[in-house]
């Protein structure tokens, strides 16, 4: 039986519409700074954290916690920064959802980040290499940029 282009699209979009690309990309962590340390765990003999490994905070601004992970604050086998490279260290990005847990959006090599508060909402202001902007000068680039659901949405890149 064959179906045309358009009948078989009306039948596909329900499915589409049903499983998000997020929902098929990410799984759901019950704890995402456990997972986080498990995975340090596979690279690191012996790990000790931070104060700032780990941030919770609300910064899609939906009401629910998500969280913050700086690999830069994890002292591998001894060394600090051993988890860094030439340019910056590894964020992750979790999103809390409302079922409960966690959804890993993204991860960025960053030389830090602020959060700032704009017309009521966080953004991020990220400091990264400047190849991130598209240039190969020594300075930082500075890409801001907020997240919406389980989508980071870039405002500026300077």
């Amino acid at each position: 039986m064959m179906f045309s282009r358009s009948v078989l699209r009306i039948l596909l979009l329900p499915a589409a519409l049903f499983l998000s690309p997020a929902a098929q990309a990410a799984p759901i962590l019950d704890d995402a700074i456990a997972h986080e340390k498990a995975a340090v765990g596979e690279q690191c003999k012996t790990a000790s954290y931070g104060g700032d490994f780990a941030r919770p905070i609300d910064f899609n601004n939906d009401g629910i916690e998500d969280v913050i992970t700086n690999l830069g604050a994890v002292n591998c086998d001894g060394v600090d920064g051993k988890l860094c490279g030439e340019v910056g260290c590894p964020h992750n990005f979790y999103v809390g959802v409302a079922e409960g847990g966690y959804v890993l959006i993204g991860s960025a090599d960053l030389y830090g980040y602020e959060l700032k508060k704009r017309y009521g909402n966080l953004v991020f202001e990220m400091k990264a290499n400047a190849v991130s902007c598209d240039r190969d000068d020594g300075e930082y680039c500075i890409i801001t940029t907020r997240v919406r659901g389980l989508r980071f949405d870039t405002i500026s890149k300077r």
